[in-house]
């Protein structure tokens, strides 16, 4: 085959799979943007002390940025983390997240479980499924 044919054929399949990943998120329902929550105002002063950095953003540190969007973006200290999220109460949902997959020695993983968290003042509480503590953030400043 040749070098042509087999590039076009790349691109093909990367188009393909682009819309199959867009369909796929319309199927299961993933946000549309904005968080979701109910229609209790408690749940927007939630967002509003959300929105922001915890931790800190600097090479091998953890940290999450929450936006008013719906989304979150960060890191564990090596490798990136995408998701959103959705407000229940004072908790905040995660949906599972997307992640680089370096491999960084010396840096610990503990945010590879994140499922929640929840605001204590000026600390991020992060939470697995089951809802135990794995640690915290402190806002940035």
């Amino acid at each position: 085959m040749s070098t042509h044919r087999r590039a076009r054929n790349v691109v093909g399949l990367a188009i393909l799979g682009a819309f199959a990943l867009m369909g796929a998120a319309c199927a299961t329902g993933a946000p549309s943007g904005a968080p979701t929550s109910s229609s209790d105002p408690s749940d927007d002063a939630v967002i509003e002390k959300l929105v922001g950095l915890w931790g800190e953003d600097a090479k091998g540190q953890p940290h999450l940025e929450f936006t008013a969007e719906g989304e979150v973006h960060g890191s564990d200290g090596c490798n990136g983390i995408t998701t959103t999220y959705s407000v229940n109460g004072d908790r905040v949902d995660l949906a599972r997240f997307a992640s680089t997959l370096k491999a960084c020695q010396g840096v610990d993983d503990w945010m590879r479980g994140i499922r929640a968290v929840e605001i204590d003042g000026d600390v991020l509480v992060i939470k697995d499924a089951s809802g135990a503590e794995l640690g915290n953030l402190t806002r940035a400043s």
